[in-house]
């Protein structure tokens, strides 16, 4: 039996509860498949890491959320193939995969070639982004990625882009990959007990802890203080304007948003009255407030800026400790620990 030809696919994706960077975006969009995997990440993925390089000439601290790796999903399956063998069939082996109903990661296409994303025909830069569907008609692939605004958004381009990208990045040296995704059907629940321990993780975390005499990563509450040391250095002017990372305060946020929900899903789940995760609200609109002050400050340097941020981040981050420690103690009366 011929297989069938189609001249059009598109696969629903969803908001993801991550997506500061792509490998966050692309796990959490395609979990529309899945929609109890968000508890996973609610059980599991809260501790904020960031580098000590910063502190001696690197320029960006690589702020990040331990286990949001799209590779570290036990519930996203992956079959992942070198780009280099697949030559001019990219574009077939792509539309094959999205016929049977899987999602299409790629990794290390260059930026430059690929019509409507963040460096289009500014800079060469391997990347990856993640293929939800095609159309034959106007020969496009859709994609959802950051734009060329820096907008992480779906938007199409021409699938001729995706080979003139892989080309680019194979003559540079540089092996990329594409991969088939898809979710597992397994539900997941809301784990209130888990929840609590990675919580405790997440506060044992001080500068006694984590010193600045070293420069490997740091993790959990601690994280605010070097982000506050960060600006600093963009104060002082150690790390130049133009090379600040724009990314920090946007994952902060994020960080924010889904701890809040993580603590009205649990005082749902046990019944629980909601003042904590209330308490905590302020914290979301805060950190917020702070990613657009940081963006003001992307795009016209000014000192006081960077003063404000910073006091705000310290006043939010001893508030976070304190509803936390709150949070855990009552769930785990709750729970009888």
């Amino acid at each position: 039996m011929w297989d069938e030809v189609k001249d059009f696919v598109e696969l629903p994706i969803c908001e993801p509860i991550y997506s500061t960077y792509h490998f966050q975006g692309a796990a959490g969009a395609i979990l529309v498949k899945n929609p109890t995997v968000r508890n996973w990440y609610l059980n599991e993925v809260m501790i904020l890491q960031c580098n000590r390089k910063f502190l001696n000439g690197y320029t960006t601290p690589e702020i990040n959320i331990v286990s949001s790796y799209l590779h570290e999903n036990p519930y996203i399956l992956r079959q992942a193939y070198p780009t280099r063998f697949i030559k001019g069939h990219l574009n077939a082996v792509i539309k094959n995969m999205l016929d049977e109903g899987y999602y299409v990661l790629y990794i290390g296409i260059d930026d430059y070639y690929i019509k409507g994303k963040s460096w289009y025909k500014k800079r060469h830069f391997d990347h990856d982004g993640l293929i939800c569907g095609y159309d034959q008609k106007d020969k496009t692939f859709s994609i959802f990625a950051y734009d060329e605004n820096w907008i992480y958004k779906k938007f199409k381009t021409p699938q001729k882009c995706l080979e003139q990208g892989r080309r680019s990045t194979f003559k540079r040296s540089y092996n990329g990959r594409i991969a088939a995704l898809s979710v597992k059907p397994d539900p997941v629940d809301l784990n209130p007990e888990l929840i609590c321990k990675k919580l405790r993780e997440y506060l044992d975390s001080s500068l006694g802890k984590y010193p600045t005499y070293t420069d490997d990563v740091a993790y959990g509450i601690v994280v605010h203080d070097y982000i506050a040391m960060y600006l600093d250095k963009l104060y002082d002017g150690s790390i130049p304007h133009s090379r600040m990372d724009w990314r920090v305060f946007r994952l902060i946020w994020e960080h924010k948003r889904v701890m809040f929900e993580r603590l009205r899903a649990v005082e749902e789940v046990l019944g629980l009255p909601h003042d904590l995760s209330e308490s905590y609200f302020s914290l979301v609109k805060d950190a917020d407030h702070m990613r657009m002050l940081y963006a003001a400050y992307h795009i016209k340097e000014r000192k006081t800026t960077l003063t404000a941020i910073k006091k705000r981040l310290l006043r939010l981050k001893n508030q976070e400790k304190k509803i936390l420690q709150r949070f855990v103690e009552t769930v785990e009366k709750e729970l009888g620990k």
